[in-house]
């Protein structure tokens, strides 16, 4: 089981190599958008943040004083990402994956660069573009993306510290930069062992915990960590709340995890005041 995160600095050219690779490695490719989808069974439509177009609905300020729905979003795209990462070995191409999933070891966190001249062309083919009207089009779905990964993740996006192999196609094909990714991957550091797949797991379970939590009107509100450790189904939820909370809380907890197939005992160490 191998995890290949790649961020989109070209969209195009993000698709070429994730293709180039699943055919050389085999492995399942898996799309931001796919995962948007996927996480609807997380309650990602009530955040108000999993549209299509959120990027072009709202500017990353009208979500400022929303923090709960920012974290929601959070947790249940990861919680979705990791569904298809304890499954087997994905690639994963969109933006982001990189941070949410720096708990992993074993991710091999890819950023493709491609030259503004190419991005432009392609556009201009795809969409029928003016090679002006193109130009602005990158530009600002790049200020966009900017801006929303530092609302969501208070992170630069291309800060080269986030990734392991940050590849410029200015120089190099597709094919050389599949060539790179594939020996990349098969080294030591990006191969799962018996203590980071448990961890992987671990962390499966937690993101799971984590957005029932916050998916329940009775604990959303609630500034709550999480650990859990999947081969015994234990969680253990953790924090501390102001001192007018009633003590009631820890039974909301319990009530809101009751029913979650993989959990099997939950213990509550919050503590008030």
């Amino acid at each position: 089981m191998s995890v290949i995160a790649i961020s989109r600095g070209s969209f195009f050219a993000t698709i070429k190599l994730a293709e180039g690779l699943r055919n050389r490695l085999g492995y399942t490719v898996i799309s931001r958008e796919e995962v948007i989808e996927a996480a609807g069974r997380y309650g990602i439509e009530d955040t108000g943040l999993g549209e299509k177009d959120i990027m072009e609905a709202h500017p990353p300020g009208y979500w400022h004083e929303r923090s709960d729905q920012r974290m929601h979003y959070l947790t249940c795209f990861k919680t979705a990402l990791l569904d298809f990462a304890v499954t087997g070995s994905i690639i994963y191409h969109g933006n982001l994956a990189h941070i949410l999933l720096n708990e992993v070891p074993f991710v091999l966190r890819v950023r493709v660069n491609a030259p503004l001249g190419d991005r432009v062309r392609l556009l201009m083919e795809e969409k029928g573009l003016s090679r002006e009207d193109a130009v602005e089009r990158i530009k600002d779905m790049d200020y966009r993306r900017r801006l929303w990964t530092q609302f969501l993740y208070d992170a630069e996006i291309i800060d080269p510290i986030f990734f392991d192999l940050v590849l410029n196609l200015e120089k190099i094909s597709i094919d050389d930069a599949v060539e790179m990714v594939v020996t990349e991957v098969k080294k030591e550091p990006f191969q799962p062992s018996e203590d980071s797949l448990r961890a992987l797991k671990d962390l499966h379970l937690a993101s799971m915990v984590k957005t029932r939590l916050l998916g329940s009107i009775k604990t959303k509100a609630l500034d709550l960590d999480v650990a859990a450790d999947s081969s015994t189904g234990k969680v253990i939820v953790s924090g501390s709340l102001p001192p007018d909370v009633h003590q009631t809380r820890e039974a909301d907890i319990q009530s809101v995890l009751s029913g979650l197939e993989l959990v099997k005992n939950v213990e509550v160490k919050v503590k008030f005041g």
